[in-house]
């Protein structure tokens, strides 16, 4: 995951764990922990030509 970390070009603000809950609650599943994990450190991050869609604010 620090690897990741280290390639994530843009730093927008991360979301919370109420932001998580709430997302896998309206879907009806529950996220893996490293995708929680990034999701918490930069909503929509980018790296390279890649966006991870993010959550909705």
């Amino acid at each position: 995951m620090n690897d990741l970390i280290d390639l994530i070009e843009t730093r927008k603000p991360g979301v919370t764990d109420l932001n998580i809950k709430s997302a896998e609650e309206q879907l009806g599943m529950v996220f893996p922990e490293q995708y929680k994990a990034l999701f918490k450190l930069s909503n929509n991050a980018q790296i390279g030509e890649w966006t991870l869609m993010g959550f909705h604010e």
